[in-house]
């Protein structure tokens, strides 16, 4: 099933920050490797993003004895999707000041590992922080390793290719896939796709997705329907706990549809994991990346928290000037994270912990089970130490950054 939509982010590049522009053409490090050659890209839709993910990896052959390099600072869902497919993660630690995986943090691991038989790098692109990917792209085709950008938090960032213009987030790597799941910048609830240019990968996902995914029923499709009206009714700040303790109530009896199986959140892939997106999501999706103002305003929001934070005399969020992002969640380091937390939370202050272990997950799976070792990478582990993340949603005025920031000033 081949999808060709254009969001809202595609119509704004002709936005241009004259700083960002700049900064990209005359970066040193990025140098092109190869005569870029437009080809179709083509999206195939899931019923979650970490299935778009799995897709990707059985379309690259991915199989058990292959290793897969991933971020040390991400979802459990990622690494949990490169082990169904039989493989071994191997974790890269992140660079302190992008919250991603670089070409140095991966070598870094395959030194110290002594790997060889890698067959793909995952790029993370944290907080919608574009990762510098370019070098790596290049590096994982010179040793003949495939790439996958993970492109969760992404929509609207923009990176340098190898020419020295910004182009959108996704389009380095052999392949990317999306989310569209209820944190994510346009929802629909759950869901997820991939993209890809090359014709041998589309084939490939496309033989997957006709043969190998069952399409979800009936009453899972209207239930998620009605998960997404009550989540429209129900999104205010203040309901937030009370809605958060009644989902959890309710996904527990079985009555609604989980972001994570049961089976998943033990370490075991469950049956019908590999399903396609069902109708009412894809005509979601469709409506929502078409119309959704999300990259002016998370543009402005980002600039508003910087001279926030700084008049504060708390940490700006510093990026390298070849990087135009647009920020999901706005990352920030605070001496007292849990304390920060608490105070917040009583306050209510909607600030976000969404990597409280360097591989996130439940308290039910345990980090070993997807091949995580403490002390595998140093700065992610002192990352969930210390990093809160501030909301970026289109409901945050600059009043409520003001309020969010003056909280965070009183409390430090």
């Amino acid at each position: 099933m081949k999808l060709a939509f254009q969001t809202a982010a595609d119509r704004e590049l002709s936005w241009r920050s004259t700083t960002v522009e700049s900064a990209c053409k005359t970066e040193r490090s990025i140098q092109p490797t190869h005569n870029v050659v437009a080809r179709p890209r083509y999206e195939f839709m899931f019923w979650r993003g970490r299935v778009a993910l799995y897709a990707i990896l059985k379309s690259l052959g991915i199989t058990r004895g292959d290793t897969v390099i991933v971020p040390g600072y991400t979802c459990f869902a990622v690494p949990s999707a490169v082990c169904f497919a039989g493989a071994t993660p191997l974790y890269a630690d992140i660079e302190q000041s992008t919250f991603n995986v670089s070409l140095k943090t991966i070598l870094a691991a395959l030194r110290t590992k002594s790997i060889t038989n890698v067959k793909a790098v995952l790029v993370q692109h944290t907080y919608g922080i574009p990762a510098d990917t370019q070098p790596i792209v290049s590096w994982a085709r010179e040793h003949s390793i495939s790439t996958i950008e993970d492109c969760a938090h992404v929509q609207g960032s923009r990176y340098c290719n190898g020419s020295g213009e910004l182009i959108p987030v996704g389009t380095l790597a052999d392949a990317a896939f999306f989310s569209s799941q209820w944190t994510k910048p346009v929802s629909t609830g759950l869901g997820g796709w991939a993209v890809t240019s090359d014709p041998t990968i589309f084939r490939n996902i496309e033989r997957f997705r006709m043969n190998d995914c069952i399409s979800p029923k009936f009453a899972e499709s209207f239930l998620l329907l009605m998960q997404v009206v009550l989540r429209e009714m129900l999104s205010h700040p203040r309901m937030y706990e009370n809605t958060r303790r009644a989902y959890q109530a309710l996904y527990k009896r079985g009555l609604l549809v989980g972001t994570s199986s049961k089976e998943e959140l033990h370490g075991h892939m469950p049956a019908g994991y590999a399903k396609r997106m069902s109708l009412f999501q894809n005509l979601l999706l469709r409506r929502r990346l078409a119309n959704a103002p999300y990259s002016a305003h998370r543009r402005g929001l980002k600039q508003t928290y910087d001279a926030l934070l700084e008049a504060a005399g708390l940490p700006v969020l510093r990026l390298p000037p070849q990087l135009d992002a647009v920020l999901l969640r706005y990352p920030l380091r605070v001496r007292s994270k849990q304390g920060v937390l608490a105070e917040a939370k009583k306050s209510g202050i909607a600030l976000g912990d969404w990597y409280s272990h360097p591989i996130d997950r439940p308290d039910s799976l345990e980090a070993e089970t997807v091949g995580y070792r403490t002390g595998d990478c140093p700065e992610a582990e002192r990352t969930v130490r210390d990093v809160i993340n501030l909301p970026m949603g289109p409901d945050i005025t600059e009043k409520k950054a003001a309020q969010i920031v003056n909280f965070l000033r009183d409390f430090e």
